[in-house]
């Protein structure tokens, strides 16, 4: 006898359960965060609340392990209770008939005349769920491409865009939904991708206006799978970084000491790091017990701060020394106002931090090395840089951070925020111009070139 809809896809429910089941040990940490956005996106907000309870991304591939272990089953029941409400009296597919599986399934444009035509019988999540991937419409394929919907989860622009969409009214959403259907229409319908292109933008500006965006959404998306919500909750970094200390060698404890030391000022070394290095002879005869004593109070004073973020804040808006920018917002953000957070942000620095910063531009050659942490804790025991940083700050060094490397500093955060803001192949010309005014500031050779009159 031939199977229903509703039993074909209660097996295949099943079997993708006991699948996933069966190699959960095998996906690792992004690929766990991932099961779990896929399925979380299918779940109505009453039941998210009860199936997630404490969950947070930035748990570790353990504890992730263990979550998804327990929340599948409670999802399958979940998922074929739904399956057996929505077709209980037949096999429709119309909202408010399509379990929230079948949205995500179902190609943009076999949905969304569907949705056109059933506004009324939406929920107000469901709504939100369509406009934000709406906003996220970057390439004619993506109309019918089913898989779709599940790629837009990869992206923490689309959760923030979800979260921004939760402001408005449900005839507001109905309104927005409307119009993009329109549009979406009207892309299906266009003959050439060069015909499609401006509708899709038009669906994304409509889109990403109804969150409050004025931005392309192409232009904010950052990378996949990052973390969200992207602010890690309290005390996570501490506790992750005493787990990581329990198992690094010695040699690797003096390393991430100096990486952790690089990112004090000189007052905040005096204050933080002076009483433990007064109990040893030297930095290089502290035992591993007192250097992770060390990283531990370091890192639960400055929890905030990371070797690249003296550049990453250019592009993302991870400051240095003060509380971070929304990724979004710093995005959105007027270069003016762009320019006052950064300097308030370089007045948490001394002139010594300063000219590490300033001696990091001359020993890295393209932009993307001034981002690469690996790279920028190699310098810590480089010779040539340790030597460049003493020969900036001695050349600039003075009682005010607004003469001098203060000042030097100022005009290398314009310029690096312009930098940031150029096409990717624009950048490394300007960014020449950057390390030459370093370098004549300080009279010294960009690393790699031989000052004129040299040998």
């Amino acid at each position: 006898m031939m199977e229903t809809y509703v039993e074909l896809v209660r097996h295949r429910f099943e079997d993708r359960h006991a699948n996933i089941m069966g190699n959960i040990e095998k996906l690792d940490e992004a690929q766990l965060r991932f099961t779990v956005r896929i399925f979380g996106d299918c779940i109505d907000e009453e039941k998210r609340k009860e199936l997630f309870g404490n969950y947070t991304e930035y748990w570790s591939q353990s504890e992730l392990t263990e979550f998804v272990r327990s929340f599948l089953p409670a999802y399958l029941e979940y998922a074929i209770a739904e399956l057996l409400e929505k077709k209980e009296g037949g096999e429709r597919f119309d909202p408010p008939y399509l379990t929230q599986e079948e949205y995500q399934e179902m190609a943009v444009r076999e949905k969304w005349p569907r949705v056109a035509r059933h506004l009324e019988h939406m929920t107000p999540l469901q709504l939100r769920r369509e406009i934000a991937k709406a906003a996220l419409l970057f390439r004619p394929y993506m109309l019918s491409d089913p898989g779709f919907n599940e790629g837009a989860l990869e992206f923490a622009l689309y959760f923030d865009l979800l979260d921004r969409l939760a402001k408005l009214s449900t005839d507001d959403l109905r309104a927005a939904t409307a119009e993009i259907a329109l549009l979406i229409d009207r892309a299906v319908s266009a003959k050439t991708p060069q015909e499609c292109e401006p509708i899709l933008r038009e669906i994304r500006e409509r889109a990403s206006r109804a969150a409050g965006i004025t931005a392309d959404p192409e232009t904010l998306l950052g990378p996949g799978m990052e973390r969200y919500p992207r602010e890690a909750p309290p005390g996570w970094k501490l506790r992750e970084l005493g787990k990581t200390l329990n198992s690094m060698s010695l040699k690797d404890l003096r390393l991430s000491a100096l990486v952790h030391l690089d990112l004090l000022t000189t007052e905040e070394t005096r204050e933080i790091v002076t009483p433990f290095l007064s109990r040893f002879p030297s930095f290089y005869e502290i035992p591993s017990n007192g250097l992770r004593e060390i990283l531990l109070a370091i890192a639960d004073k400055i929890a905030d701060r990371a070797i690249s973020f003296f550049f990453d804040r250019y592009s993302a808006g991870r400051m240095a020394m003060t509380p971070p920018v929304s990724f979004l917002v710093w995005k959105l953000m007027p270069e003016e106002e762009k320019r006052l957070r950064l300097r308030e942000d370089n007045e948490k620095m001394d002139q010594a931090m300063m000219s590490r910063h300033l001696a990091r531009y001359l020993h890295s050659s393209t932009t993307g090395e001034l981002s690469d942490a690996g790279r920028q804790i190699s310098l810590l025991t480089d010779g040539q840089f340790i030597s460049n940083h003493g020969l900036i700050l001695k050349k600039g060094g003075g009682d005010s951070t607004l003469e001098g490397v203060g000042r030097l500093y100022d005009e290398v955060t314009v310029l690096s925020l312009r930098v940031m803001a150029l096409p990717e192949g624009e950048r490394e010309e300007m960014f020449r111009k950057i390390r030459e005014k370093i370098a004549d500031f300080a009279g010294i050779p960009i690393p790699g070139t031989i000052m004129e009159g040299g040998a």
